[in-house]
């Protein structure tokens, strides 16, 4: 049971990594261009979390019954709505913006540390679920207690955490890769074992 469960979350290390590359990219674009990336910042950031929703959402359902897998689910769906949120409400102003940004982060941060913590003892890489968690309950936190953010600081702000928390994904990814390799010799080897002593 808990060996088909890690397989099926192995087997999804891809999805971690193509968040950390959405992330990436998002971090590298607000560095390179952060006078575009401030005037279309809704947009990219609905777009961003509408696809890394959509990722969470579809590796949530494949975990089910792994761990805490419902918290996979719950934040795919906080993302696909808050980004859908952004491209209905376009003009809501940085203000409204931060704190739409904040509830996500601290509710996503919880959920991701809650997720590594369930991990623990049963798959490789559950440090870098709860990392990416702190990283986004401290980016929240930051919005929050600063309010005042303009537009051009929200937009530094943010390529600081999507390029943190692009490292974290991409350590995840991985180091969950590596563990489903490391499963399927396991599994390969008392097959073998079988087939030597049939002969």
């Amino acid at each position: 049971m808990i060996a088909g469960s890690l397989q099926r979350l192995t087997g999804k290390w891809w999805t971690f990594l193509l968040r950390g590359a959405l992330a990436l990219a998002l971090g590298l674009l607000a560095f390179v261009a952060p006078g575009p990336t401030a005037g279309a910042l809704i947009f990219l950031l609905a777009a961003y979390f509408v696809l890394s929703g959509a990722l969470s959402l579809y590796a949530g359902i494949s975990f089910t019954g792994t761990g805490h897998w419902w918290a996979l689910v719950l934040m795919g769906i906080l993302q696909i709505a808050l980004g859908l949120i952004m491209v209905v409400i376009p003009l809501a102003g940085a203000l409204s913006l931060a704190y739409l940004c904040a509830v996500w982060a601290i509710a996503t941060g919880s959920m991701e540390i809650s997720s590594g913590i369930a991990l623990r003892g049963h798959a490789a890489g559950e440090i870098w679920s709860i990392v990416l968690g702190i990283l986004t309950l401290v980016f929240g936190f930051f919005v929050i207690v600063e309010p005042g953010l303009g537009i051009l600081t929200l937009v530094f702000t943010v390529g600081i955490y999507a390029l943190l928390a692009s490292g974290a994904l991409f350590a995840l990814a991985f180091r969950l890769r590596r563990a489903g390799a490391e499963l399927g010799k396991l599994g390969a080897a008392p097959a073998g074992g079988r087939q030597s002593s049939a002969g």
